[in-house]
């Protein structure tokens, strides 16, 4: 571990919180462009470990910093919501919660470190540190103990079929049905997967192809933090990289790499983040089972090596099916 990164992180937990956990990351996708950019151009700057994932922008560090101290500002009453991950929170004239998100940028760059010794190339340890962070924020901060993990389902929701239910609070209120989640994966997924392909055409670029749909996604976000109700999709679109990387360049992974992200997206949002006041981001948690999936369970079947084909191709008919099926239905 480097002390002087362990150091820096204080700084960069301090910043997400400073600006606000979702601008931190938005700066993520700016300047991952910049660094794909550079690779195309043949620079040889560690730029993605340095900047966008290191210990100052990393998501491990600004965005799970800036995020756990809206809960403590939260706890403390200086913010009425412990999800408001949007809000600057040096705003709060609070120093305290700065030294707090600082404290946690520190322990979400260990955590991802020691992840990273135990599980090399397994999965992206980035998105499961975010998670990891979360929940012990979620039980540190909250009131239920181990209860806030997964957090209490109102009678109300219960009444309409539980937390899983379409009609049970959601995430994303746009991003809750068969035919929203499909379509959107397919869109954003597909395009992250061909520019992953051609990307790894190119030794040059070979080493940051899985990331411009994701920087792409990311910067997106800067609409979402303006209120403007944009789909989130850089859990699709990085899931969607990871397939078509693992499986050695097949575009029909990626497709069902992004339909399975979007499906993970709302079901972990409904089993760890609805219920509750922590934001524990969804999309990190879809990225982080989405390539354990890919990157570690599926190589160990060969599936990769046989004729795999049908099998993606019918993750993506089953969904496509699911979805026109939801809509006649409704439509009837």
């Amino acid at each position: 571990m480097d002390l002087i990164q362990l150091l820096i992180s204080f700084c960069g937990g301090a910043f997400g919180a400073a600006i606000g956990a979702l601008a931190s990351f938005i700066l993520v996708g700016l300047t991952g462009i910049f660094g794909i950019v550079l690779a195309v151009a043949g620079v040889a700057f560690n730029w993605f470990g340095i900047i966008s994932f290191g210990p100052y922008l990393g998501p491990h560090v600004a965005f799970a910093g800036g995020a756990a101290a809206a809960v403590y500002a939260r706890k403390r009453g200086y913010l009425a919501s412990g999800k408001d991950i949007g809000s600057g929170l040096l705003s709060l004239k609070k120093p305290d919660v700065l030294v707090v998100a600082g404290l946690f940028g520190m322990l979400g760059y260990a955590i991802n470190y020691f992840i990273g010794l135990a599980l090399p190339g397994k999965l992206d340890t980035v998105a499961l540190t975010v998670f990891v962070v979360a929940i012990i924020v979620k039980v540190l901060f909250g009131s239920l103990g181990l209860k806030e993990i997964f957090g209490v389902v109102p009678e109300e929701v219960k009444k309409l079929g539980g937390r899983f239910n379409v009609k049970a609070p959601s995430w994303l209120p746009w991003m809750v049905t068969n035919s929203e989640k499909t379509i959107i994966a397919l869109a954003a997924g597909g395009v992250s997967a061909y520019v992953t392909y051609m990307m790894l055409q190119d030794p040059a670029t070979a080493g940051v192809a899985a990331f411009f749909g994701f920087c792409l996604s990311a910067f997106s976000l800067l609409w979402l933090q303006f209120g403007v109700s944009i789909p989130v999709t850089h859990h699709i679109t990085l899931t969607a990289a990871y397939a078509v990387v693992s499986s050695g360049g097949s575009l029909i992974w990626g497709f069902a790499g992004a339909i399975i992200a979007a499906f993970l997206g709302d079901f972990l949002s409904r089993l760890f983040h609805v219920y509750g006041d922590c934001h524990v981001d969804p999309p990190a948690m879809a990225i982080a089972a989405g390539s354990f999936l890919f990157m570690a369970i599926l190589p160990l079947t060969g599936i990769y090596e046989m004729n795999a084909n049908l099998v993606a191709g019918g993750i993506v008919a089953v969904a496509v099916l699911f979805s026109v099926f939801e809509s006649l239905k409704k439509s009837a």
